[in-house]
């Protein structure tokens, strides 16, 4: 693991176009698809890796520390992967990365989450097509967990960007980059269950950050 005081923020500037990018998502949300082991209900430490054009039906979510009900229903609320295949389409987007990731996040052993599961996540998105990372949280330890993977991904020199439901407890680690979603709430990130025109809008603000030059550390509040 990258030694760093939380005061440092690691930041990699975007060189390109956006519409240059392929873009992974990461996420803390507990996604998995058949086939892979379902997480542990306790300290899980373990991550799925994801390829990119997976079938949304073969995706399932176990987590238990926030309320996935709408994600059960619409994978986009909390992991937006047929909104940025559309903005892809669109050419918004060079592609989406051949490689997203998935994992828990919610552990009593955070010594292992920072030292272990987050420099691992970083290597296999380092060994991926992405030129860029969204990221999303699960329950409220998560949402602090998934931006040590976002520090460690920024530390490897791909720009990364977060979506916070949870800005009192991402602030805690200083994420690079990161929008707020006023309004927004856990299991709902990008919004209901079916409502494709809000996780877009938000979606596409989150992207819009690697076309900013915010303050490294910052959260940035977004009314859709």
């Amino acid at each position: 693991m990258l030694e760093m005081s939380r005061k440092c923020v690691p930041y990699t500037p975007v060189t390109g176009a956006l519409n240059e990018m392929r873009i992974a998502l990461v996420s803390s949300t507990g996604i998995y698809l058949d086939g892979q082991e379902p997480y542990l209900d306790h300290n899980d430490d373990t991550y799925r890796v994801l390829p990119g054009d997976f079938n949304t039906k073969n995706a399932r979510i176990k987590h238990g520390h926030y309320d996935s009900s709408d994600a059960e229903k619409d994978l986009n609320a909390v992991f937006p992967i047929d909104r940025l295949r559309e903005l892809a389409d669109e050419g918004l987007i060079k592609a989406v990365s051949n490689k997203h990731i998935g994992f828990k996040g919610a552990s009593t052993d955070l010594k292992r989450q920072y030292e272990y599961l987050s420099p691992a996540i970083a290597r296999e998105i380092e060994h991926s097509q992405a030129d860029g990372v969204v990221l999303t949280g699960g329950c409220p330890l998560c949402h602090r967990v998934v931006v040590a993977v976002q520090r460690e991904i920024e530390a490897k020199g791909i720009p990364t960007v977060l979506i916070t439901v949870q800005p009192q407890e991402s602030k805690i680690m200083r994420p690079p980059r990161a929008i707020q979603p006023v309004g927004h709430t856990m299991g709902r990130v990008l919004g209901l269950a079916g409502d494709a025109a809000t996780q877009r809008k938000i979606l596409h603000e989150a992207l819009k950050q690697f076309e900013k030059l915010n303050t490294p550390g910052q959260i940035i509040e977004v009314n859709i």
